[in-house]
């Protein structure tokens, strides 16, 4: 088999609930999630990366979150994850995920089985998982499992043992295959001076699963080791005047601002970005991308792009959505200078004729000094349908 070089930019996804909670959504709206670490890694990249998904309400057999039967994710694309899934079911919608148009897939399998299934049982339905795939011409990155915390594997357990064999299966696996990689996210999510390999602290929400810390810290990496394996997009410019225009440029930009300095003040707060936007018509799917540069800050809870629709049946698509605990209580975000794209997924227009707006929506803890946030290349335009015949 001869190494191929997978088209720039769209990254597929696989595997379990780590996967799945890279976005969420409902029957109103659809969002990339702070917590998520391909969503990271899309707004670190500067949007060189992108996992597209939309919103799709329908429950196709074998998908349903959890295994609860009628259940939707609530969106299609490229995000083929599903909460609570053992290998031997991510296997099973091999078919189905293999009619969706892409070239590199990164797979996570297993971390659902280590409690019920010996370590060769695991090993070999991963493999069996990533040669589907290279057999169908795919470039496939192997996730290893994802170390826990003691509250959910025991020290010195078995699962940890069995962890670190599987994962150096991979490592094996990866070297006899073409096409094949091995993306270490542990690299990123263990502490070294934990005695049993926990995360972080603060990266995890229960052990198991991504915080909003822990999701940036996997995906600055995610995007730091794509850099040599995905080939660069074009470098987004934005002419002023490649402005929408329904008879000659009907994919210009939406938008009338091209940049705003925004200073937050209060706890939570909407800024107005795009000036006055422009309505391409009902039916047309529209995507909003902007660049943003935030200083370091000890107190910020949320930095999201919304894009929505204002007619009567419209939608919202969101661009790193807050994390929130069951509670309400919002995970804090990095307290480090940033920067990067902020990309929505896509948005369909219902009937009407009001222009969409957009916001960059921030949140603050209580007393916190202001956040200034730099926005630059605010680019609103019609894209293509991502719905699949």
């Amino acid at each position: 088999m001869s190494v191929s070089h997978p088209r720039a930019s769209r990254i597929a996804v696989l595997g379990t609930s780590l996967v799945q909670q890279n976005h969420f959504g409902n029957e109103t709206s659809l969002a990339t999630s702070a917590r998520g670490w391909m969503s990271w890694a899309e707004v670190l990249s500067h949007g060189r990366l992108s996992c597209p998904v939309h919103h799709d309400p329908s429950v196709p057999p074998g998908w349903e979150p959890s295994n609860r039967p009628g259940v939707s994710r609530f969106f299609s694309g490229l995000n083929f994850g599903v909460s609570g899934q053992k290998a031997i079911e991510i296997e099973r919608r091999l078919p189905r995920l293999l009619q969706s148009d892409f070239d590199l897939i990164v797979v996570d399998a297993g971390t659902n089985d280590m409690m019920v299934e010996t370590r060769q049982t695991i090993a070999d339905t991963r493999a069996r998982i990533a040669s589907t795939l290279l057999a169908a011409g795919k470039t496939v990155i192997l996730l290893p499992i994802l170390a826990r915390g003691i509250e959910k594997w025991p020290a010195g357990g078995a699962e940890r043992a069995k962890a670190h064999w599987i994962n150096r299966q991979s490592i094996e696996f990866a070297t006899r295959h073409a096409n094949c990689h091995v993306f270490d996210w542990n690299s990123a999510w263990v502490d070294p001076e934990s005695e049993f390999g926990e995360p972080y602290a603060g990266y995890s929400n229960d052990g198991t699963h991504f915080s909003v810390l822990g999701g940036f810290a996997v995906g600055k990496a995610l995007a730091d080791y794509l850099e040599t394996i995905v080939p660069r997009v074009p470098t987004r410019i934005l002419p002023r005047d490649n402005r929408f225009d329904p008879v000659n440029n009907p994919l210009g930009n939406l938008a009338s601002d091209l940049g705003a300095e925004t200073t937050t003040e209060r706890e939570q707060q909407s800024h107005s970005l795009g000036g006055k936007l422009v309505h391409p018509g009902t039916g047309a799917w529209l995507e909003a991308i902007c660049d943003i540069d935030v200083p370091a800050h000890d107190n910020v809870l949320g930095i999201s792009l919304r894009l929505k629709d204002v007619s009567a049946e419209g939608q919202e698509a969101i661009a790193l959505a807050p994390f929130r605990a069951e509670d309400g209580a919002v995970f804090a975000f990095p307290h480090t200078q940033w920067k990067g794209a902020l990309r929505t997924p896509p948005l369909k227009l219902r009937p009407g004729r009001t222009e969409p707006e957009l916001y960059l929506d921030v949140i603050l803890r209580p007393g916190s000094k202001p956040l200034e946030i730099d926005v630059s290349r605010i680019d609103i335009r019609s894209v293509s349908s991502p719905v699949r015949a």
